[in-house]
């Protein structure tokens, strides 16, 4: 996968390929060398010395140090916990080791722009179906009242609950309640799939 996903890279008109490395220690010895944009890497990665697996959350933290490069994890996940962790622990691209080359470099595409992203296969893992575009789920949009998109939009901004309370006039068990019916009619249990839903769907 590394060298096929090199190759692809390297044939792109718009990409520069910087390097390809097999393991985390050669991975930030290359970034820091040089700089880039993205890093597209296979989760979990193991470090030559101790042979165990790397926290992504502590991996995304050494690559903030480094330099604040994207990172687009390719990662060996077979179910929705696995895929929740990632985007829990900070991942923004994800794409799972059964996804084909071509959603790699869409996913490093989406990276580059900013914007984050979750491969059909892992949305699937995590609704159990693949996702759509944002028109999708019955119209999720059409269901949100005017409010309830509002606090929506500002939770996903960062916004605590009691900060857009602050902000909107409104009290924290409205704006508690306002979102608790965001997630039952979007289907999230909990900030995670709120978050996953957000990313599938364009909205982060």
């Amino acid at each position: 996968m590394r060298r096929l996903l090199g190759r692809r890279l390297a044939a792109s008109a718009c990409i520069e390929l910087a390097g390809l490395v097999g393991d985390e220690p050669s991975l930030v010895q290359a970034l820091l060398q040089g700089s880039c944009d993205v890093v597209a890497l296979r989760y979990p990665l193991r470090d030559t010395k101790d042979r165990d697996p790397s926290g992504y959350a502590r991996l995304g933290t050494r690559l903030a140090e480094l330099g604040g490069q994207r990172v687009v994890a390719i990662a060996n996940v077979a179910d929705r916990t696995g895929v929740l962790q990632l985007i829990k622990d900070g991942c923004r691209n994800v794409v799972t080791a059964r996804d084909g080359v071509d959603e790699v470099m869409k996913a490093v595409w989406m990276a580059y722009l900013g914007l984050a992203s979750v491969s059909e296969i892992a949305c699937a893992l995590i609704w159990g179906r693949p996702c759509g575009g944002p028109s999708d789920g019955g119209d999720w949009a059409e269901l949100l009242t005017r409010r309830e998109s509002e606090v929506l939009r500002l939770y996903l901004s960062g916004m605590s609950v009691t900060g857009i309370a602050a902000r909107t006039g409104r009290t924290v068990k409205t704006i508690s309640t306002q979102k608790q019916s965001v997630m039952r009619k979007i289907g999230a249990e909990n900030d995670v799939e709120l978050a996953a839903f957000a990313i599938q769907r364009g909205m982060l």
